[in-house]
């Protein structure tokens, strides 16, 4: 596996580095600008890191940044796509086993997990199933997205909340397991 140390602010903070561990059988494909610890507070002591195992592949379909803090990891033959104009604030974790999809223009608050695997075996059965977030989603604070999800555009999942099962277009849910609360909902 093939490490790259990357630290925008080398010459101000060297305590802190940002890290991509690759196998050389992963991928990236960038269509646009790929940014891993954005925002960073000098000293703050928060590095990001992804890791990338053998045929996982990154898609970048335009702008996305990842703020300081990110913990992000793709398993052997997982992918991950990244759509425009779109970034997840701090302290976020994602593991991919299989495929995760983030839409275009989502704001996705700090301490964000999405998972699209239970990762252990039930019963000797290990379940993944990919998670899809629509274009346009707003996310709160400390959200949990769990495999199988799908978001639909537009939507808002409320602070706390722990997604398990679809969210429609245009929703409001909150909760645990979250629920929907409100319909037709605009925001911006």
């Amino acid at each position: 596996m093939e490490v790259v140390k990357l630290n925008p602010y080398a010459k101000i903070n060297k305590t802190v580095e940002d890290y991509i561990l690759m196998d050389k059988c992963a991928a990236i494909y960038l269509n646009g600008t790929f940014v891993l610890g954005e925002n960073r507070m000098i000293e703050n002591g928060r590095s990001s890191i992804l890791r990338m195992d053998k045929g996982s592949v990154l898609e970048v379909e335009g702008n996305f940044s990842f703020y300081y803090g990110a913990d992000i990891i793709l398993f052997q033959g997982a992918t991950l796509v990244l759509g425009r104009d779109s970034y997840i604030n701090s302290d976020c974790k994602i593991r991919c086993r299989k495929e995760i999809r983030i839409g275009n223009k989502c704001a996705i608050s700090h301490d964000f997990t999405v998972m699209d695997s239970d990762f252990h075996k039930i019963n000797g059965k290990s379940i993944s199933s990919p998670v899809i977030i629509g274009d346009h989603v707003w996310i709160g604070t400390r959200v949990t997205v769990l495999k199988g999800v799908t978001i639909g555009e537009g939507s808002v999942i409320a602070a706390g909340s722990v997604v398990t099962k679809d969210i429609p277009p245009g929703c409001m849910a909150a909760g645990v397991p979250a629920k929907i609360i409100k319909e037709n909902v605009e925001w911006e």
